[in-house]
């Protein structure tokens, strides 16, 4: 074999370099993957299915999975536990990732379930599980700051009926409907956010977010959300808690935490329906 101006000759025969390495490889049984990188085929990586486990009480948890069944935001039930679904969660890689957006949507989930239940107590993330094309499940566990990790057995989680049959959402629930004006509108967020505190000083925030959004009290009023007389026995009511000089004084008549929470319920309501069912973003 020799080399004759960037050609070889082998076996008698002249062949240009790119052949030969070719022939070479090939006697040898090498495999060249010639795929472009960073892009593997969808048959060798899949994104993980991911989970977030949902702790409360399971009077709060056990109307979930009927109320929140879109891909977006969905809860299902296995064995006793509470699952939070999303797709937000597919694009994600990291437990802690996953964590963290699934305690933003808890978040909102509170708020709207707190609107809909006055008894409502909240619910919370309690762990993070990946599941794996095979079934096979690993649980994150986070411990003040620190996660713990532990792979489970294989399994399959679907929400069922009575029945056995799985079951599909055909249009929203009231809970799904605000959810997602929540989640597109953080204004809306941060009212319920305050509604569901349930205090005098966060019911007075709900209201200031909703006054300071459509422009003023006199708006409100000339809405028909609620009247005058009603604004100002709240306003007076909650200023003592939110002051702590004395010259603020309760009205004749105060009103009561129920009272007041039934009003900025109306109003919110009132302000949702008006301003943010028509879709767009904030």
């Amino acid at each position: 074999m020799c080399q004759v101006n960037n050609s070889l000759t082998f076996s008698g025969k002249s062949i240009g370099s790119e052949e030969f390495l070719s022939q070479i490889i090939e006697a040898l049984g090498i495999i060249i993957d010639r795929r472009s990188k960073g892009r593997p085929c969808k048959e060798e990586f899949t994104m993980p299915k991911w989970l977030v486990r949902l702790k409360g009480e399971r009077f709060d948890l056990e109307d979930f999975p009927k109320l929140l069944r879109s891909p977006e935001v969905r809860v299902v039930e296995e064995n006793g536990s509470f699952y939070l679904e999303s797709s937000e969660f597919n694009s994600l890689t990291l437990a802690e990732e996953v964590r963290g957006r699934g305690r933003a949507l808890i978040k909102l989930i509170n708020g709207v379930a707190k609107f809909y239940r006055n008894n409502f107590l909240g619910i919370s993330e309690d762990a993070i599980t990946r599941v794996e094309d095979n079934g096979k499940r690993h649980n994150y566990v986070f411990l003040e700051g620190a996660v713990t990790f532990r792979t489970t057995v294989r399994g399959q989680l679907t929400g069922i009926t009575t029945d056995r049959s799985e079951k599909v959402a055909t249009q929203p629930s009231a809970l799904e409907s605000l959810l997602e004006v929540a989640q597109k509108h953080n204004v809306v967020a941060d009212a319920l956010s305050f509604y569901r505190d349930d205090t005098w000083i966060s019911l007075y925030k709900a209201y200031e977010i909703i006054r300071g959004d459509v422009g003023g009290e006199h708006q409100i009023i000339k809405n028909g959300w609620t009247v005058k007389s009603g604004i100002k026995r709240f306003t007076q009511t909650a200023q003592p808690y939110r002051h702590a000089s004395k010259k603020y004084k309760p009205p004749a008549q105060p009103m009561t935490l129920l009272e007041a929470r039934a009003l900025i319920k109306t109003i919110l309501s009132r302000w949702v329906s008006s301003n943010f069912n028509k879709g767009g973003d904030t």
